[in-house]
């Protein structure tokens, strides 16, 4: 039986192909293996991949090719490609083979366990790196599990080395670990507030301490994959108190403050980025909430027996490559398994599997943007085979489109919608960085709503992941700031948003603040968010106006049908339903003039389409409006709730698919049970 520290052993090891051998050998590979020369490395296309390998013969069709990688080239990014591109060589060579794969990379410092299997649209790659000088017990667990595979057929057992390094496998630890770490934080937290707000402080500050994981993992953080750990140690021996003597000097004083303008105490942390974006800002609950103290041994819990215990990467799960780590795709799915189920049930929130997402961003994208080629976005060529005045055609039409999720949750259509489009712009030839072409495309193109202010705060924060992960910067000091999100990713009600009926012709100067203000840092931000919150509330004063204007016009009309007179002199006889209208016309209209008195008196601005994305409705709304839709039945919606969604959305309103009712001999008495979803669907169709 493998141990931990065992396995931990052969892995810190691991720093030679002689050294892979034992490795291979608890894989279940225990056969002396072969030497690859360099003429069948040639030969088999891999002289461009690895710089020496050994092959090793299992059960059965299972081959086990252990290899040094080649240095990284222009052509090809990293170790992470490298090992790619390998499993897809291996494949394409010897398909009648089950392939499994031990990387060493060029430093000699990160190991990677592999398998591949073949599909339709590509290689599928499941792996585990290891950094060799930082063992985790996650990877340490990994290869345990693997070592314990009993003796079976070559596909059975082939199988099962996928299940246990894709990330699936790490998940479900991870979920169980992380949800009993914010329950303890939530319920040994001293000062007033209630269990509702303390869970949510909880995730919060977990959240936070989990995104420094991810910076850890890049050696931002004064060059220490340690330095949470070390710093609680040394708050620990200093007398404790790490939430208010540690955390947050760290969050508020340090992450969120320049350089030039911190305190000696911030300094003491070293080398650490100013990272800017709000994601190190007090939230107006923690505001209110400020009393709130965390323990000491929960965040004990927290740093060392959880963020210290897993491996941490900023590459995102996808289809063709899983890998046995925590990336920040991870974090969308553990708020979703933190909420309490009843909350999950009444707001519809459900996590999307990255399959779906993927799928569903290729075929938006494929419709929105005519200069694509087909299948240009299943394929991995490095640049698209266009002409130039093809190329340039594609290049405006991503600069001008407009994409939305209308319940965008934790964001994950959005981050790979950012993805997919920043990879357009270099297979068009754009020279630029990714993670400059990828905030680029967060200051103009993307932008989301949900009703759920964690959901929005968890978006943003997997946005601003996905565009420091690809900053090549070594040095802390050169990070550039994260882009401000607030006035892209907003939180809100969507189906309450309204439409772009009253939105103004021209609204350049919304859309010009805006990416300013993506961009603003200190004094500047400040000036430029007052500048943006001024705008946006001349423009709900202003569609307020025109919504009343409107409504009493048509109360107007409602009237004068009602007393008109018919040829024969007769007037028509007011129904029910007129009544109905006519009341809900009056009261709507009194809800207007009231919210436009609050409006002017410097009220809190609610989420209105017209007024926070004017600009959008002058360019003439959004190209594309992507998303899971959360999924809830009325009965499960408040009685207010339900009038409001059937006064404002024909779908709603009158929800009997009659047609279908008619060819299926079935009755249209369904109609009251329409989806919360079907209003989305004209959500689609108005903006």
């Amino acid at each position: 039986m493998l141990t931990l520290r065992a396995a931990a052993n052969l892995l810190a090891q691991a720093d030679s192909l002689a050294a892979l051998r034992p490795l291979a050998h608890t894989l279940g590979f225990p056969d002396p293996p072969i030497r690859v020369n360099a003429d069948a490395r040639r030969e088999l296309t891999l002289a461009d991949l690895v710089t020496d390998a050994e092959v090793a013969r299992g059960p059965g069709t299972l081959r086990l090719l252990t290899a040094t990688l080649a240095p990284p080239t222009t052509n090809i990014a990293d170790a992470r490609d490298l090992t790619r591109r390998l499993c897809s060589v291996l494949l394409r060579q010897a398909p009648t083979r089950l392939w499994c794969v031990i990387a060493l990379d060029h430093t000699r410092r990160t190991v990677c366990i592999a398998t591949v299997s073949p599909h339709s649209n590509g290689p599928r790659i499941a792996a585990l790196r290891v950094d060799r000088e930082r063992v985790v017990d996650s990877d340490a667990e990994t290869l345990r599990a693997l070592a314990t595979i009993p003796d079976q057929l070559d596909g059975l057992r082939h199988a099962r080395f996928i299940d246990i390094l894709k990330r699936d496998a790490l998940s479900s630890r991870f979920y169980r670990a992380l949800d009993n770490t914010v329950r303890l934080l939530a319920t040994t937290a001293t000062g007033s507030a209630s269990a509702s707000e303390r869970h949510e402080l909880a995730l919060l500050c977990t959240s936070r301490c989990l995104f420094l994981s991810f910076l850890e993992a890049k050696g931002w953080l004064d060059g220490d994959h340690n330095f949470l750990l070390r710093h609680a140690t040394t708050r620990l021996e200093l007398g404790g108190r790490i939430h208010e003597r540690l955390l947050r000097p760290l969050f508020f004083g340090t992450l969120n403050t320049p350089r030039t303008h911190r305190a000696p105490a911030a300094h003491a942390f070293g080398a650490v980025p100013f990272l800017n974006g709000g994601l190190f800002s007090p939230t107006p609950l923690e505001r209110a909430r400020h009393a709130i103290r965390f323990n000491d041994d929960a965040l004990v819990a927290l740093i060392g027996d959880l963020l210290d215990r897993y491996r941490f990467t900023a590459r995102e799960d996808s289809t063709a490559w899983s890998e046995a780590a925590v990336d920040p795709e991870m974090l969308g799915r553990s708020f979703e398994c933190l909420m309490a189920t009843d909350e999950r049930r009444r707001s519809g929130s459900f996590y999307t599997p990255p399959a779906l997402v993927e799928q569903v961003v290729r075929d938006a994208l494929e419709a929105a943007l005519p200069a694509l080629p087909p299948d240009a976005l299943r394929t991995e060529h490095s640049r698209l085979n266009l002409s130039p005045s093809r190329t340039q055609q594609l290049r405006n039409e991503i600069v001008a489109l407009r994409v939305l999720d209308p319940a965008c949750g934790s964001g994950a259509f959005l981050v790979h919608t950012m993805e997919r489009l920043a990879v357009l712009l270099l297979r068009c030839g754009d020279a630029r960085p990714v993670h400059l072409l990828r905030q680029e495309i967060l200051s103009r193109t993307v932008f989301g709503v949900d009703r759920n202010p964690m959901a929005v705060w968890l978006c943003e924060l997997r946005l601003w992941l996905s565009v420091v992960i690809e900053c090549p910067e070594t040095q802390a000091v050169n990070v550039p700031p994260l882009p401000n999100l607030d006035h892209h990713i907003r939180v809100g009600d969507a189906l309450a948003g309204g439409d772009f009926q009253f939105a103004p012709p021209s609204a350049r100067v919304l859309g010009a603040l805006r990416e300013r203000y993506t961009r603003a840092t200190g004094r500047r931000k400040q000036s430029l968010a007052t500048a943006l919150d001024r705008e946006e509330r001349t423009r709900a004063v202003a569609e307020t106006k025109r919504r009343i204007a409107a409504t009493a016009h048509e109360r107007r009309g409602l009237v004068q049908g009602i007393r008109t007179r018919d040829l024969f002199g007769e007037r028509a006889r007011r129904t029910a339903a007129d009544a109905r209208r006519l009341a809900a016309l009056r009261a709507n209209q009194r809800e207007l003039a009231a919210q436009q008195h609050r409006l002017e008196l410097g009220a809190a601005l609610p989420f209105r389409f017209t007024s926070c994305f004017a600009d959008v409705a002058a360019a003439g709304g959004f190209s594309l409006v992507v998303g899971n839709p959360p999924w809830v039945r009325p009965h499960a919606l408040p009685l207010a709730e339900r009038q409001r969604l059937r006064l404002e959305f024909r779908t709603i309103r009158n929800a009997a698919w009659s047609a279908g009712a008619k060819r299926a001999g079935a009755a249209t008495g369904f109609a009251a049970q329409a989806d919360l979803a079907v209003a989305f669907v004209l959500v689609v169709l108005i903006r």
